[in-house]
């Protein structure tokens, strides 16, 4: 029980939530589509209100993530860019492993990972990067395995459990 207790308030700890890593990526994206962006065209980006982005932007600005000019037009900090970096570096390996290794649906794929990006270590990205590296290099050994763990079905009967499942199937909509 101490470890899921501990596992809880890392999750709380980690780096960025959800929501600030999409905050710090509409800037980044509104930087690269035109010129910096104001709070106004965050909010149209995000589909929020203006007050939201406020709040948001003071709290940013607070732990140097970015820097609003006189202009009114946001930037990320240095700070702030290496962190969008790690966010999309992660997503990217996230959504490379999803789609090439375990054969899920780009669309699905690339939602998936936007909802891990911010949440695991750079540990686990680092090794999962290793691992997609490992398997294209390896490419020719590999491709019949993951061929043959994509055509691999579980017969799973709702009620029953399995090696995975302590109660109910976790491949079946309850």
């Amino acid at each position: 029980m101490k470890d899921l207790q501990r596992v809880w308030k890392e999750f709380e700890a980690n780096e960025v939530s959800h929501s600030v890593a999409h905050y710090l990526l509409a800037i980044w994206d509104s930087t690269h589509d035109e010129q910096a962006p104001r709070a106004a065209d965050i909010a149209r980006r995000l589909d929020v209100s203006r007050a939201a982005v406020s709040l948001q932007l003071r709290a940013l600005k607070d732990n140097g993530l970015v820097d609003v000019g006189k202009d009114h037009r946001l930037r990320l900090s240095g700070e702030g860019r290496e962190l969008v970096n790690r966010i999309l570096s992660k997503r990217r390996i996230i959504q490379s492993f999803l789609v090439e290794i375990l054969g899920v649906d780009e669309d699905i794929a690339e939602a998936d990972a936007c909802k891990i990006e911010h949440l695991i270590s750079g540990e686990t990205g680092a090794s999962l990067a290793r691992f997609i590296s490992f398997a294209r290099y390896q490419e020719e050994r590999l491709a019949p395995l993951i061929q043959e763990f994509h055509r691999l079905t579980i017969d799973c009967t709702p009620g029953l459990s399995c090696e995975f499942c302590e109660r109910d199937c976790v491949l079946h909509e309850n």
